[in-house]
């Protein structure tokens, strides 16, 4: 061992424990020597502190999501903003980082902004990888199902605006089952298991999502999306102005479906994103930094330990309802 520590400082509840465990795994590796260990809410003294939620304290954060939803902008009790406790701050693309430099309450500079990426997709694109080179050359498709995949994010009780499809979309779930091989991934808040999605996805054909990180990792993967818009896009354009997903559905970036029929047209019809979705991906989670994200995320880690300073900054009292994450 190299004397060298990354402590992980996990969530208080067990909701998203396994991407919190996967994202750690893969950062450890690529650190080689360096010793590891995670602690609940708290920070490890004399160790880089990483963590994969806004409201925990440590040296560096990157969210636990790929979404935007305005995550890093949340403000703290003190009215200013949780980002700016942290050293380093990782996001997945330019898009993200202009964002976060143009606001005026964000006080990191440009070098404390890294582009990382997503590690959830140096995996998916692996193994969609693999299988490709599995599956048989010209098998035939005559008579196959197209296999759709409805993959919600999850929508608060409570929510002034409607954002998420789930649990309206259920009503329409038969018609697909006859028409479509059709399968659905809930949000790990409202199913028992809480495994992120992963093989339905490669799986998939076409897939049905609101805002969340699987429209990003659907998109990267080149399948193309449909948003249910009849249900969901007045809650979306209302909600978290400035985000990503808000101009997705301004810009009508993607697939659009503006009632059932429609979508089940475009699902017929929809073989890979366009060129706008390319263009835009390329902005957000450039494909530069595929296979690559695991590895700058220790990058960060390690110059955190090469300042000699492993100060964390005091945090303010986090808000009750943010311990929930």
């Amino acid at each position: 061992m190299s004397g060298k520590k990354v402590n992980y400082v996990y969530v208080s509840g067990e909701n998203l424990r396994q991407l919190e465990e996967e994202f750690a795994a893969g950062i450890t590796h690529e650190l080689g020597d360096w010793s590891s260990s995670s602690t609940i809410v708290t920070t490890s003294p004399g160790d880089v502190n990483v963590t994969f939620f806004i409201y925990r304290r440590a040296h560096i954060m990157m969210s636990h999501g790929v979404a935007d939803k305005n995550y890093l902008l949340r403000p703290d009790e003190l009215g200013g903003l949780e980002v700016n406790k942290y050293r380093t701050v990782c996001v997945p693309g330019p898009w993200m980082k202009r964002k976060l430099l143009a606001h005026p309450g964000v006080e990191l500079s440009e070098q404390q902004i890294k582009i990382v990426g997503w590690p959830r997709i140096d995996k998916l694109l692996a193994e969609q990888a693999r299988q490709r080179t599995l599956s048989v050359p010209d098998a035939p498709t005559e008579g196959k199902k197209i296999k759709v995949l409805w993959a919600p994010t999850h929508g608060a009780a409570n929510a002034k605006h409607v954002v998420s499809s789930y649990p309206s979309f259920l009503g329409y779930e038969e018609k697909l089952k006859e028409l479509f091989d059709y399968d659905s991934s809930l949000h790990p808040n409202v199913r028992p298991s809480k495994t992120p999605t992963f093989q339905k996805l490669i799986d998939a054909d076409v897939v049905i999502a609101d805002r969340g990180t699987m429209v990003y990792e659907a998109w990267a993967l080149g399948k193309p999306v449909i948003f249910p818009s009849w249900l969901i896009k007045k809650g979306n354009i209302k909600t978290c102005p400035g985000s990503a997903e808000n101009h997705i559905f301004q810009e009508k970036i993607g697939l659009h479906a503006r009632s059932f029929e429609e979508l089940i047209g475009m699902i017929y019809t929809a073989t890979k994103p366009d060129a706008t979705v390319e263009a835009f991906m390329e902005d957000y989670l450039p494909a530069a930094t595929h296979g690559k994200s695991y590895k700058l995320l220790a990058n960060a880690v390690q110059e955190i330990w090469a300042s000699n300073d492993l100060r964390i900054k005091k945090k303010v009292k986090a808000p009750e309802a943010s311990l929930k994450a």
